[in-house]
């Protein structure tokens, strides 16, 4: 009697467990634009290939720390972010193991390592004025990979990019963004974009005016709803883990 009803409680509590996943995930991470600045080899300004083998492409070639390249001195500018988080099987709620991400953006004063990001090297703020430079950064890395590991979970270190103009006298920018293109095995790429959101993050009160607005966004045709699912908010780490900088958590849901 006993075992029946262990066997009951198992299939029902995994019937609640299956339909509060649904309920709960249905929002697969939209797609967004590649945009036109993915590090394709021969693309860069600058090399930046920390392993050095040619065959591997250049978007693969670098870990996932871009807050500094390996074998120079010195670090990104900028604030520095953890990301972190899983790649999840939208049909199951299940970890999606093996799942290669790449991840690239502009560096903390909004210019990519791209030879097609080649005008607008100085642009004063929407709203003190300030002049920024948008220079090339040394020591950042600009993009990098991770590899999920069993348990679906990733993760990468860089910083807060920094937003730029697309047309400043239609007062068109873009706010501060990560690309990202999802790899899961034996499953169509998701490309995608993530957004910031907290008291810490640089430009905060603009980029929240900006998104709304933002081409990316409204080319995408995100509802609101899911624009909110692709906005990161970071707080101060708390554990040590990584002094002085923000931490943000976020889940891929790719369909299978």
């Amino acid at each position: 009697m006993k075992q029946g009803i262990g066997l009951c409680g198992f299939t029902i509590g995994g019937l609640i467990a299956s339909h509060s996943w649904a309920a709960k995930f249905i929002q697969i991470t939209p797609r967004q634009a590649l945009g036109p600045f993915f590090p394709d080899d021969g693309d860069e300004v600058e090399t930046i290939r920390e392993t050095p083998d040619t065959r591997i492409p250049i978007a693969q070639a670098n870990d996932q720390d871009l807050t500094f390249i390996n074998g120079r001195q010195g670090t990104a500018k900028g604030k520095i972010i953890r990301l972190r988080g899983r790649v999840l099987d939208a049909k199951t709620g299940n970890p999606v193991p093996d799942t290669l991400i790449i991840m690239w953006s502009a560096n903390a004063s909004g210019r990519y390592n791209h030879k097609g990001d080649d005008g607008m090297d100085t642009f004063p703020h929407p709203i003190t004025g300030e002049i920024i430079h948008r220079a090339h950064d040394e020591h950042f890395q600009y993009w990098g990979k991770a590899i999920t590991n069993q348990q679906g979970h990733y993760w990468f270190t860089t910083i807060v990019p920094g937003f730029y103009p697309i047309d400043q006298k239609a007062g068109l920018y873009r706010p501060s963004h990560l690309h990202f293109k999802i790899m899961p095995p034996n499953t169509p790429q998701l490309v995608t974009q993530l957004y910031f959101r907290g008291k810490q993050i640089p430009n905060n009160d603009l980029n929240q005016e900006l998104l709304p607005k933002d081409v990316v966004v409204r080319d995408a045709q995100l509802t609101q709803e899911e624009l909110e699912s692709v906005i990161v908010d970071y707080v101060p780490d708390t554990t040590g883990e990584l002094p002085n900088g923000l931490i943000g958590h976020y889940d891929f849901i790719v369909p299978r």
